[in-house]
């Protein structure tokens, strides 16, 4: 691998280069992760819709959101009718410095749940399901604010038919904070998502426990440090 090559493997950036079929050719780190949560069909026809009438290459800037991952604007180029290729600008993460995380106590996440979820059934009919990994430890969160975001998070579902959530341990993954890496858990809700929902505001909450809150169709899902 060449320096040329280096630098587009371990650019922060996403960078795909497809076939005139759509099928991938070749794609850096970053692509990679982007490709959990997007098909390569989306990005794919992405490129061909902002692609420039003749060869060449065009920038374009706008906000595009899969799942965590945001961007500002995207890159595309071709040379030929053989291959086009796609750079997305990924907006920096937002992230609370480590010194919070130390002057944080440690709670059980499990009774953090049980009392979001107690609290929200009193005005709802229809209740919660829940699918919960069991082998969670004490870990180190902000319970107040952790709470208030589940209670928000609860309020995007119409109460209209069970509301579901779940925890797991995110596999393959870490956050990195000061030189330090922390597995990641992932707790999901899902049900009759309601249009209205306001996501900034649940971004901003989930930005104040290191973590991020992205959608899926139905079902919202908060990705935070395990830390204990």
């Amino acid at each position: 691998m060449d320096f040329y090559e280096k630098w587009l493997e371990y650019d922060y950036n996403p960078w795909i280069l497809f076939d005139a079929n759509g099928k991938v050719v070749t794609l850096n780190q970053e692509a990679q992760f982007l490709l959990a949560e997007a098909t390569p069909h989306e990005i794919f026809e992405l490129a061909v819709s902002y692609a420039n009438q003749s060869y060449g290459f065009k920038t374009t800037m706008m906000n595009l959101e899969y799942g965590k991952y945001e961007f500002f604007g995207i890159m595309v180029g071709y040379e030929d009718n053989d291959a086009i290729a796609i750079r997305l600008y990924q907006k920096p993460p937002e992230r609370i410095a480590e010194p919070h995380i130390r002057t944080l106590g440690h709670h059980n996440i499990y009774t953090l749940i049980d009392l979001a979820v107690s609290t929200a059934s009193i005005s709802r009919r229809h209740g919660f399901t829940t699918l919960l990994d069991p082998a969670f430890p004490d870990i180190r969160i902000d319970p107040e604010v952790f709470i208030q975001l589940l209670s928000q998070m609860f309020d995007c579902f119409e109460d209209t038919s069970e509301t579901k959530i779940s925890l797991s341990l995110k596999t393959g993954e870490t956050i990195k904070f000061e030189e330090k890496r922390y597995p990641i858990f992932q707790l999901s809700v899902q049900g009759d998502y309601r249009e209205e929902c306001p996501l900034p505001r649940l971004k901003e909450l989930a930005n104040h426990m290191n973590g991020y809150l992205s959608r899926k169709k139905s079902q919202l899902i908060l990705e935070a440090p395990l830390i204990m």
